[in-house]
């Protein structure tokens, strides 16, 4: 391999920890922000690397055929020690206050949302519901006075009925009566028992 691909690959390699730094400040930037918990942190590292690495590899397998040396690593080295000694504390502030001002921007678009979407339907479902209960009213007055109106020419019938039924009434009324007095004597045998 002559010099020109090897400094071209060294560039590349430079660039590639540049911004493997750069996401390495964008993950530790929101995993504080969004305060993910502390055991799942391994797994989240676990898939930085091996998506770093498989970069890495494809920037490689493009410029020198996957061909991995010593000034490989260097570059690597150069990239990741510049950016966090060069790049480092100025992005993170940049980072942090771009996801403040994307948390106030996505709050004031939800606000915004429910102001202007969500509470005109709640009120028009509300009025339907209100519209709904006056046609419910509405239509049950309308259909008991007419039954009363259908049940006028019955009323001869019912009167005539309710005559004959009287002896059965009274009869029913003797029964009830009776329960009642055995109802009565009973609860006072209770009560009786539960003084002793």
């Amino acid at each position: 391999m002559n010099a020109a691909a090897q400094w071209s690959t060294i560039g590349w390699m430079v660039a590639c920890g540049l911004a493997m730094g750069l996401v390495f400040d964008l993950y530790r930037v929101v995993s504080h922000k969004f305060r993910i918990p502390r055991w799942l942190l391994p797994a989240l590292d676990l898939i930085y690397w091996a998506a770093a690495t498989v970069v890495v590899f494809r920037v490689l397998l493009g410029h020198n055929h996957g061909e991995v040396r010593l000034y490989v690593f260097l570059g690597l080295g150069i990239g990741v020690t510049g950016y966090f000694g060069l790049f480092s504390p100025r992005v993170l502030k940049i980072f942090a206050r771009l996801l403040d001002a994307g948390a106030r921007l996505a709050a004031w678009i939800w606000k915004t949302f429910r102001i202007v979407i969500v509470a005109p339907v709640m009120m028009l479902v509300r009025l339907l519901a209100k519209l709904l209960d006056i046609l419910f009213l509405v239509t049950a007055a309308i259909l008991l006075w007419t039954g009363r109106l259908l049940l006028i020419p019955l009323r001869p019938v019912g009167r005539y009925m309710w005559e004959k039924l009287l002896p059965a009434r009274k009869k029913a009324r003797s029964w009830l009566d009776a329960a009642k007095r055995w109802r009565d004597k009973l609860k006072a045998a209770w009560d009786l028992f539960r003084k002793k």
